[in-house]
């Protein structure tokens, strides 16, 4: 007879046999990685003692060189099987900057199972037929070594499907409260931000993923629309100061459930949830994650419930709409964020977002100088508070390019592209910069990207109609243009772009169509009234462009009134004289009609002209 020792751990329901190397909860096998199996027998045979993350790499990678992020998801793994969290640990505690340690009671089994050897039989009288030794076989050994396969095929882990894009579709709200649809919004994009940080994984952008809410297209459906691997779907149920988020992990193309997992958090730490759920996702899935891209996404700072309420408000009631009126409330409720936290990041970009757009020829609420050094302030404060984020980046950008800091714009816009690679608008102002540096192919190619990324997004299609025309394509900016019109009849941008490439395409009465809907839609904003004058001019129509020049004089003596109105009138008009007294108001005031000086069709005009060459020389734009 000879002995076999058998010795296991026991904690909570669980028990961990290093010696069959399986994790059994009330009997049943957890499915781990190897990996994630070597690391928790680490941790629990060092129970009650810190582990530091360099320790841990050694004796579970022994020999190997690994980033810190394999340890990370190996933890998450863990955390994920064992019912834990970083919040509410049972049994992995996190040791902030050290490592980890394995809190719960252990006990440790130790027992005899024999295995008893026997003697051989003695020699029986007949002796043993081949016959008789298959049929032993065929009842023994056959239903032996199938009850093994069967045991193998029910206990092997199911391969992850193969994801390399994802969709986030919008949380549905279940507080019954139709006013707190702008919280699910809002942490719907706050899910889709942190996963776009990743940068191996496509993930689609917010606007695209809000074409979908309320929708009853099935998963599939909706996958093969938008060509993703997997979606992200779930709820969020507000009460009181604590949130509770359901969400699934679903392969599409099968409708395979990957992962599902209900949270309960405060709403102070609802951030840092968001970022539990990106990365137990990217783990899932099997996305590798750079150390610099594990750090941006645990990296997070704790918000006061009222200030995260606030900056949701302004982000997703008002700073979507663009008017002058609305981005000058989402201002107030950045500000109060502000107020409430003053630690808080994200809301000082978004009053970085809300200044540069009203000083936008577009809306033209604020001189551009006044509201760029606005917007500078903000965007700065929030990169001292998060240096990781892609959106300040991106919103310092903008101000450089418009204040022909040339260099430091594309290093801005490279480095929020580098931070957040999904991030469909950083890609869409960097196609703003290419196109004013008459690099046409490149900036098509990247507002292809930003299109790609959110295929529904109206301001990027719109956009990418402005770029279009630029590159002197105009038949395909108009049936760019009209694609967004037809998707949104009241989208004053696209008439505005619409307006002026009609224009130089010599189509002036369309010019003049398009221009008067963007009036109206705008309430007359001097930037569309510039525009039709210019095509009413272009027209032959001098009066009715004369009518318009005298409106925006009288404008001019009650409210800041862009340069540009009036340049693009008096160039309509044919008065050159009169058009560069107005370019040089525009250069004073750094307005960001100039940095298209290079390839913008309407100062065609103006080209031959030394004050042209001088201005643009002046600007910095290449010759």
């Amino acid at each position: 007879m000879s002995v076999q020792e058998k010795h296991f751990y026991q904690f909570g329901p669980f028990s961990l046999d290093p010696v069959k190397r399986r994790l059994l909860r009330d009997g049943e096998v957890v499915r781990l990685t190897p990996k994630a199996f070597e690391t928790l027998l680490a941790l629990v045979q060092e129970r009650g003692k810190t582990i530091e993350k360099d320790e841990l790499l050694n004796k579970v990678w022994a020999g190997v060189a690994v980033e810190e992020n394999n340890l990370n998801q190996s933890i998450t793994a863990l955390r994920k099987s064992l019912g834990d969290s970083r919040h509410e640990s049972q049994y992995i505690a996190t040791i902030p900057g050290v490592g980890y340690r394995f809190v719960a009671d252990v006990k440790e089994v130790d027992g005899d199972e024999s295995v008893t050897e026997t003697p051989a039989a003695a020699p029986e009288s007949r002796p043993v037929t081949r016959t008789r030794a298959l049929r032993y076989a065929l009842l023994v050994i056959v239903p032996l070594v199938l009850a093994a396969v069967v045991y193998a095929l029910l206990n092997r882990e199911k391969p992850v499907a193969a994801v390399s894009s994802i969709m986030v579709l919008p949380l549905e709200n279940l507080s019954g409260d139709p006013s707190q649809e702008y919280f699910a919004d809002g942490l719907t994009d706050a899910l889709i931000g942190d996963l776009a940080k990743i940068g191996s994984l496509h993930v689609i952008s917010r606007t695209s993923s809000m074409h979908y809410k309320g929708t009853k297209k099935s998963l599939p459906a909706i996958a093969a629309e938008m060509k993703v691997d997997a979606i992200v779907e779930g709820t969020v149920q507000r009460s009181g100061d604590r949130v509770v988020i359901r969400a699934q992990l679903i392969h599409a193309p099968t409708d395979r459930h990957l992962w599902v997992q209900t949270y309960e958090r405060p709403i102070r730490d609802v951030l840092d949830l968001q970022s539990e759920i990106a990365q137990t996702i990217a783990q899932t899935v099997q996305i590798q994650m750079t150390a610099a891209e594990q750090s941006r996404l645990t990296a997070r700072h704790a918000v006061r419930p009222k200030a995260f309420d606030d900056y949701l408000q302004g982000r997703f009631l008002y700073w979507n709409k663009r008017t002058g009126e609305n981005l000058n409330k989402a201002i107030g409720h950045f500000r109060s964020a502000i107020n409430e936290d003053p630690n808080y990041a994200p809301a000082y970009v978004g009053l970085a977002d809300c200044y540069n757009a009203l000083g936008a020829v577009q809306v033209g609420a604020l001189p551009p100088l006044d509201a760029r050094r606005l917007a500078e302030e903000a965007a700065t404060k929030a990169l001292a508070l998060d240096p990781s984020l892609a959106e300040a980046y991106n919103a310092l950008g903008y101000v450089k390019l418009f204040n022909w800091n040339w260099a430091g714009a594309e290093q801005d816009f490279k480095r929020a592209i580098e931070l957040n690679p999904n991030y469909a608008n950083a890609h869409n102002f960097y196609a703003s910069f290419l196109i004013a540096r008459g690099q046409i192919d490149e900036s098509i190619a990247a507002s292809n990207r930003a299109r790609e990324l959110d295929p529904f997004s109206l301001s990027i299609s719109a956009q990418r109609g402005f770029l279009l025309e630029n590159a002197r394509r105009y038949d395909e900016a108009i049936d760019q243009l009209r694609a967004v019109i037809v998707m949104d009849p009241n989208h004053y941008q696209a008439y505005w772009i619409l307006g002026h490439t009609y224009a130089a395409n010599g189509q002036y009465d369309q010019a003049i169509e398009a221009s008067q809907k963007a009036v109206d839609l705008s309430e007359r904003a001097p930037g569309a009234l510039g525009m039709l004058g210019l095509a009413y001019a272009l027209a032959g129509r001098k009066d009715d462009a004369n009518k318009v020049l005298n409106e925006l004089v009288e404008l001019n003596q009650q409210r800041y009134v862009t340069p540009v109105a009036f340049i693009n009138v008096y160039i309509g008009l044919g008065n050159k004289d009169q058009a560069f007294v107005w370019l040089e108001k525009a250069f004073q005031e750094r307005s960001n009609y100039l940095v298209y000086l290079k390839v913008f069709p309407i100062v065609d005009p103006l080209r031959s002209d030394a004050r042209f060459t001088d201005l643009v020389r002046r600007v910095g734009l290449p010759q």
